[in-house]
């Protein structure tokens, strides 16, 4: 009977696997990652400044970061399928908006909207389940999840690519299309998902490695000068990998990307990043976070430094081509690697709550970074300035976070021997 029971959860975690894949598809693969082809044609259309406009994303960001900071008390109070619920509705909200404003204020909601819907439907609210169904290689789960973003985002692009350029209002019929979808793929989430029990402390491994470990609550975490340290690295990394990618698209239509090649660039950038993010957690599943970690930081240079020379020469052409295979290896620092952080670093005590902040702050450094580059823009006509700038700061983070994982470490060995004690002491 309990063999029966073990294979049922063992077939349903599938299920849960499948529903969260799609739910990643279609929330940031169609109403995340595909913005940038909405940027000009909505500045063109509204006549709005660049600058003010990108405070749309800050509301996004800044919602996101706060809903997130009560993740741990909203699951237990309102559960899994209702928080989707909700977030599906936030998400075909946010895009009706966008398809009908004109003004700022009106776009600074669709993007509150927006940051309530990802909040709950991505990575804090996948992070979580896949932590409650899945017990081995989380990692290389989580990354195949996230990874149908890049899918998602690879179709929409070239779905709705066309439909904008079709008329001076084109981006609005595309933003409708998207809604009806979002509330479609809403409804079947809610019909198959499901939350489970956590698991206790016995299905953790004594051996204190990875996120296979006790872990400690808040209120000790907050004593440990590497908690902030973490969420330092953690703010810098939604700084400066948003804000950059953020205006990719963009940047080339300023300097003169052909059309055409701007679209198999972002088209080819979705599907590199679909292999990356199932990568990413592979690694680390099998060689641990410091190298994942080393990796994907190193990457994140190397990208910025190249995507400063893209040019319409055929070495610009291959620089952007180099800049999506560094920039989409990097880019699972602000997806993949937040659950892996809050496990890792802070272990299964108060996982949802340290998979809030995590995300949280992560988000705040998205909302600053987003108006920071529209203003950069504004002050000097481009955003290379701004691609070296996020360079150093990449290189002071590696350093950072490098400090961060010891420490970690060494509370994750400190841990195991008082629990060690403990079971001495009782035997």
């Amino acid at each position: 009977m309990d063999e029966l029971k073990k294979e049922k959860k063992s077939n349903y975690s599938r299920v849960i696997i499948a529903t969260c894949a799609l739910m990643l598809f279609v929330g940031l693969g169609f109403c995340s990652s595909s913005k940038g082809i909405f940027l000009n044609p909505i500045l063109h259309n509204t006549g709005l400044d660049r600058g003010p406009y990108a405070f749309s994303d800050s509301f996004r960001y800044i919602t996101t970061a706060v809903v997130n900071i009560f993740f741990g008390v909203l699951i237990v109070k309102l559960g899994v399928k209702m928080l989707v619920g909700l977030g599906f509705l936030a998400l075909s909200g946010s895009m009706v908006l966008y398809a009908v404003s004109n003004q700022l204020w009106s776009f600074y909601i669709a993007g509150a909207l927006l940051g309530l819907g990802l909040a709950w439907t991505t990575t804090t609210m996948v992070g979580y389940i896949i932590n409650k169904w899945v017990s081995k290689n989380r990692g290389t789960v989580m990354g195949f999840i996230l990874a149908t973003n890049g899918l998602g985002g690879a179709l929409a692009v070239n779905v709705f690519t066309p439909i904008i350029e079709s008329g001076a209002t084109g981006y609005k019929t595309a933003y409708f299309i998207i809604a009806m979808v979002v509330a479609l793929v809403g409804v079947i989430t809610v019909l198959f998902i499901k939350d489970k029990k956590a698991e206790t402390d016995e299905t953790v491994k004594k051996e204190p490695k990875g996120d296979n470990w006790v872990g400690i609550d808040t209120k000790t975490a907050f004593k440990k000068p590497y908690f902030f340290w973490a969420m330092v690295g953690i703010f810098i990394t939604g700084l400066v990998l948003q804000s950059i990618t953020g205006v990719f698209h963009a940047h080339m239509e300023n300097v003169k990307i052909e059309t055409g090649l701007r679209t198999i660039i972002t088209t080819v950038s979705m599907f590199i990043l679909t292999c990356t993010k199932f990568l990413v957690g592979f690694v680390y599943d099998k060689k641990g976070l410091r190298l994942t970690m080393t990796i994907t930081f190193i990457c994140s240079i190397l990208a910025m430094v190249s995507l400063a020379f893209i040019e319409p020469t055929p070495f610009g052409n291959a620089l952007c081509f180099i800049y999506v295979i560094l920039a989409d290896t990097a880019l699972p620092l602000e997806t993949i690697m937040l659950p892996i952080y809050a496990g890792d670093l802070f272990g299964r005590k108060d996982y949802p709550k340290f998979l809030g902040l995590c995300v949280s702050v992560n988000t705040a450094g998205y909302a600053l970074g987003s108006p920071i580059m529209g203003f950069v823009y504004d002050a000097f006509g481009s955003y290379v300035p701004a691609f070296f700038v996020g360079a150093g700061l990449m290189l002071v983070t590696i350093v950072i976070m490098q400090f961060v994982l010891n420490s970690a470490n060494k509370e994750k060995i400190r841990v195991a021997q008082l629990q060690k004690g403990k079971s001495e002491n009782i035997a």
